[in-house]
C-alpha cells in the first residue's frame, strides 16, 4: 500500500488536525446540549423525579394550549420590535452624525462603545438604582424638571415595567448598531455623493438614494443580529423584574426559566426552548431569502 499522501491531502490532514479542537469543543457546548434538550422535550422529565418517560407530543399540546405562554410570546414580540426599531433608528442617527466631519470625532468613536463594553448584569444593577422609586436619579430628575408630580415605581408598574426594560436594551445595544452601520459608511466612496451634488441632489435624495441603498446588506445583518439576541435576552428580563409585576414582562426567557428550574419541568422547559429555536431559525431563513431575493 503507497502511504505517500500528496500536497493537497496533506494540506487537508493539517486543516483536520487544527480544526477537530474547535470541532470537538462545539459538539460538547452546542451539539451535545442541543440534541438532549430536543429529546428531553419528549418527556416529563423533572428534577424532583429521578425517573422520566417518553410523554410523545404532551408538552407541545400542553404549551400551544397555554394561555400563559402565548402571553409571554406577545411580551416578546412586542419587546423585541421596539427595541430593535429604536437600535436601528437611533444607531443609525449616531453613525450618521460620527461620520460627519466634526471636532473630536475620534473621541467621540472612542466612547461609543462604553456602554456596550459593559456587561449586561452591571447595566442593569445600574439602571436598578436609577429607576428606584423613593431615591432613584430618574424620578428625582423628573419631578425636580416638573415633568411629574410624585415618584413613579418603573420596574414594579404593569404599565411602565416594559418600557424601562426597553429603555435599558436600547441604551446597551445602539452603540454596537451605530459602529457597525458606521463601518459601512466609511466603505460608501465620496465620490458618488460629489457627481450627485454636482448633478443638484440635495442632502434628502442623497440620503436615500446612495446611503440607504448601500447600507442595505449593513442594515439586513445587523436587524437579524439584534433580532436574534433580543429575542433569547434574559438578564435584563430576570434582573430587573423577574417577569413582574403580574406577568407584565414575562418573556419566553423567564418563561422557560420558570417551568425549567422554579417548577422544576425540565421536559416542558425543554420544549419552550424548542419552539423557541424553531422560530428563530424559520425567522431567520425567511428573512435572509427575502433580503438575497431583493439584492438580485
Amino acid at each position: 500500500m503507497n502511504l505517500r499522501l500528496t500536497r493537497h491531502q496533506r494540506d487537508i490532514w493539517f486543516a483536520v488536525i487544527l480544526l477537530l479542537p474547535a470541532v470537538l469543543l462545539l459538539g460538547l457546548t452546542i451539539v451535545s446540549p442541543l440534541v438532549k434538550s430536543v429529546a428531553m422535550s419528549f418527556t416529563d422529565y423533572s428534577l424532583l423525579s429521578p425517573v422520566s418517560q417518553w410523554n410523545h407530543l404532551d408538552n407541545y399540546k400542553q404549551l400551544l394550549s397555554s394561555p400563559d405562554f402565548y402571553h409571554s410570546l406577545k411580551i416578546t414580540l412586542i419587546y423585541v420590535a421596539c427595541a430593535v426599531a429604536l437600535d436601528l433608528l437611533l444607531g443609525l442617527t449616531l453613525a450618521l452624525l460620527l461620520n460627519r466631519n466634526i471636532r473630536f470625532r475620534g473621541f467621540f468613536r472612542s466612547i461609543v462603545m462604553i456602554p456596550w463594553a459593559i456587561p449586561t448584569i452591571v447595566t442593569a444593577l445600574i439602571f436598578l438604582w436609577i429607576y428606584q422609586s423613593d431615591y432613584g436619579v430618574l424620578n428625582y430628575a423628573l419631578v425636580s424638571a416638573g415633568v411629574i408630580e410624585s415618584n413613579v415605581n418603573w420596574l414594579q408598574s404593569v404599565d411602565y415595567a416594559l418600557t424601562a426594560i426597553i429603555v435599558v436594551a436600547v441604551f446597551r445595544q445602539t452603540p454596537l448598531v451605530a459602529v457597525m452601520i458606521l463601518a459601512g459608511l466609511q466603505n460608501i466612496s465620496a465620490s458618488l455623493y460629489e457627481a450627485a451634488k454636482i448633478d443638484g441632489a440635495s442632502g434628502w435624495r442623497l440620503f436615500t438614494h446612495i446611503t440607504l441603498p448601500l447600507l442595505k446588506p449593513v442594515i439586513s445583518s445587523v436587524t437579524l443580529i439584534m433580532i436574534v439576541n433580543n429575542f433569547q435576552m434574559f438578564t435584563l428580563f430576570f434582573t430587573l423584574t423577574n417577569g413582574g409585576p403580574a406577568g407584565a414582562t414575562s418573556s419566553l426567557a423567564i418563561l422557560t426559566y420558570d417551568t425549567a428550574f422554579s417548577k422544576y419541568e425540565m421536559g416542558k422547559g425543554s420544549a419552550i426552548g424548542v419552539i423557541w429555536l424553531v422560530m428563530l431559525f424559520t425567522f431567520s431563513l425567511i428573512f435572509t431569502r427575502i433580503m438575497n431575493r431583493d439584492d438580485k
